[in-house]
């Protein structure tokens, strides 16, 4: 039965005793989102039996995460609004037809109808939705011509310094965010906007010029880099320290903080760096090789680690990009509106003019150094000239978030609002234990590393689960990561980066290794279920009992789920869904032992400790399908999130048994 068209739904519908073709609402999509069919026939039921617009009864229905709670809840004002629903709802209660094809009676719940689709209609309609679509279930992608696009900005490390936890951060939430958007069907363009130039760069120059070694170099690139940066960083900070200390005593006496400034920094390290600084700015061939020659190097190691991650890039960017002529412009620009000015010899904004209460944004320096709102500036511009893009997000953490604020207001300033609108931060907190737990000069590979060591002592202490993954080194770095980026994922956008490496490879619910464990272990179940087999009614009757009921009906929320988003991007929705769906389908796994008498009256957690007895357990054709159908819900999900599927025997099963 073909139901990925309309044609092929709709004649599968009639065979359920649903006569009438599926009712067309905006903003429903029957052909990529289940519930939106039976949103679609409940909307056109109360439209008859309310009186009320069509799409106004559409809007009323809302699908709740708790599907003790329905599988449709409405709102009964937004029906008659303005009308009180004692007058009216009885008799909308009375009329609700009793033996309705799809639905059972509603249930009042003081403003709220909640309506439960019938079970015997969920297996027998759903299951071949699901397995008709196989890796496209929950793709939300329309066939309309007018594809949008959208630039994602994310990871973006600085090359002077460690891969930091906010970059990490930033890492695995664009690139689940790009999945987002890829699965709605835009065009997606993955950026990674590296800091690399300015003044910590030159910074990192002196401290060549000064402790740099070349043998070192040449063992450990990177690491001996990160050692140069750390002893000139210390020797800088007195000369910081005693900046700042001289620019507040002179505003305390009235004076010019910007001059006493000067006096110490035309002197010392400062001298140094800013003579570097300006070298790179004017194309000296000596600084430009020591920065190609750390921009290559840095950008190795991270692409190892991109690797590991299955993370690509469309452009390695970064604001050593930006040409000089392209900011001369932009400030040009900016002169001739009247936005910027001159202050102590720096080129500057003030921000109160242009919508924020105070502040002062610097465009250049007092040596004429351009800075990062000047290269940004540029940057956005110049890719919007680019991509013509109708979209970006820029995902980052909160330290930026005064920066984009003052972006925003200045491209507006510009008469460049509608770019400005286009441009959205995706920010989340930059407090980080990682950097504190891998030590100072660490490498981007001791993040993994330290992952699948954890991974490792993980699956030593639960032999008996760490049977279903195979090889223990092989699987340990693949779990590994799949555990930090389901960790990060679910970690909510205002809580800190906690890198804790022991709890985020246990074995617990909504972890990336306990959602790893139960995919393959159902890869594990149906590897020897290859053939395509029709469901007798006998098969049908047995799944529509409670348990393979709920899992159906936790498994066609999965588009709404992704729907929900893509509005929202916040990821941890998708993690705490395939949560609930693992947690369904322990109850189904544990009937089914209870079935065979291989557990008798043990907890769900028995059914975890028997890999074995539940891969040889000998399914119905309708559980196969069933449990078929929760496999293709967790594939997809992992992939969405980021997270490779694994399993130690299961290919990608493309002959997936289909109901006829």
């Amino acid at each position: 039965m073909e139901t990925s068209h309309l044609e092929g739904l709709e004649n599968a519908l009639s065979k359920l005793s649903v006569e009438n073709g599926i009712p067309q609402y905006d903003g429903a999509d029957t052909l990529h989102n289940p519930l939106d069919v039976g949103r679609s026939y409940l909307a056109e039921l109360l439209c008859n039996l309310v009186d009320c617009e069509p799409n106004v009864a559409y809007r009323s229905i809302q699908c709740p995460n708790d599907i003790t709670k329905g599988d449709f809840t409405v709102t009964l004002p937004k029906l008659r609004p303005g009308e009180k629903i004692d007058d009216w709802v009885p008799g909308l209660m009375e009329k609700f037809p009793n033996d309705h094809a799809l639905f059972l009676p509603p249930i009042q719940d003081g403003v709220h109808l909640r309506v439960f689709i019938s079970q015997d209609i969920v297996p027998r309609l759903f299951i071949p939705y699901i397995i008709d679509r196989v890796q496209d279930y929950g793709s939300l992608k329309s066939t309309n011509d007018d594809t949008k696009k959208i630039l994602v900005e994310f990871s973006s490390p600085n090359i002077w310094e460690e891969f930091q936890g906010r970059h990490l951060r930033s890492t695995i939430v664009g690139a689940c965010v790009s999945n987002i958007f890829e699965n709605v069907g835009w065009e997606v363009t993955r950026v990674n906007h590296l800091s690399d130039w300015g003044k910590n760069v030159a910074l990192l120059k002196v401290g060549w010029d000064t402790f740099g070694n070349e043998e070192a170099y040449q063992k450990g690139p990177v690491s001996h880099l990160l050692s140069v940066y750390h002893q000139i960083e210390e020797l800088f900070k007195p000369e910081v320290a005693a900046s700042k200390h001289a620019r507040d005593e002179a505003v305390k006496n009235g004076q010019d903080g910007s001059e006493a400034q000067a006096e110490i920094e035309n002197q010392g390290i400062y001298a140094q760096r800013n003579a570097v600084s300006k070298k790179l700015e004017d194309g000296d061939e000596e600084a430009l090789a020591f920065w190609r020659r750390v921009r290559e190097v840095s950008i190795a190691a991270y692409d190892e680690l991109y690797t590991q991650f299955g993370v690509t890039f469309d452009e390695h960017s970064g604001e050593s990009q930006v040409s000089a002529e392209s900011m001369v412009k932009v400030e040009n620009l900016l002169k001739e509106k009247g936005i910027c000015e001159e202050s102590a010899g720096a080129s500057v904004i003030h921000m109160q003019d242009y919508g924020l209460k105070a502040g002062t944004a610097m465009l250049r320096d007092r040596a004429g150094a351009p800075m990062y709102l000047l290269r940004d500036l540029t940057t956005m511009i110049e890719r919007a000239e680019k991509y013509h893009f109708d979209k970006m997000i820029i995902v980052a953490g909160n330290n930026n978030n005064s920066h984009f604020t003052q972006l925003h207001h200045v491209l507006v300033a510009l008469d460049k609002k509608e770019l400005a609108d286009k441009i959205q931060h995706l920010k989340f907190s930059d407090a980080s234990t990682m950097s504190e737990k891998l030590g100072k000069g660490y490498k981007t590979r001791f993040i993994v590393d330290e992952c699948g060591k954890s991974m490792i002592a993980a699956l030593e202490a639960e032999p008996e689960k760490a049977t279903v993954f195979g090889d223990l080194e092989s699987s340990a770095t693949t779990l590994g990561v799949s555990a930090l980026i389901a960790q990060e994922l679910a970690t909510q956008s205002n809580s800190g980066h906690s890198f804790d490496t022991t709890a985020m490879v246990a074995f617990k619910p909504g972890t990336g290794v306990d959602l790893q464990y139960w995919y393959t272990k159902l890869c594990l179940l149906l590897e020897n279920y290859t053939e395509r087999q029709a469901l007798a009614d006998e098969d049908y009757e047995l799944l529509a009992e409670d348990d393979p009921v709920d899992l159906l009906r936790i498994l066609i929320q999965f588009p709404e789920v992704l729907h929900t988003a893509h509005a929202s991007l916040k990821p941890s929705g998708i993690v705490t869904y395939l949560t609930s769906v693992v947690e369904q389908l322990k109850t189904c796994l544990n009937d089914e032992a209870d079935d065979e008498s291989t557990v008798n009256d043990e907890t769900v957690a028995e059914a975890d400790k028997a890999p074995e007895d539940t891969e040889s357990t000998e399914l119905e054709p309708g559980q196969v399908l069933l449990f078929e159908s929760a496999r293709i819900v967790l594939h997809n999900g992992l992939k969405i999130m980021g997270i490779k599927p694994y399993a130690k025997k299961c290919t990608e099963r493309a002959d997936t048994p289909i109901a006829e």
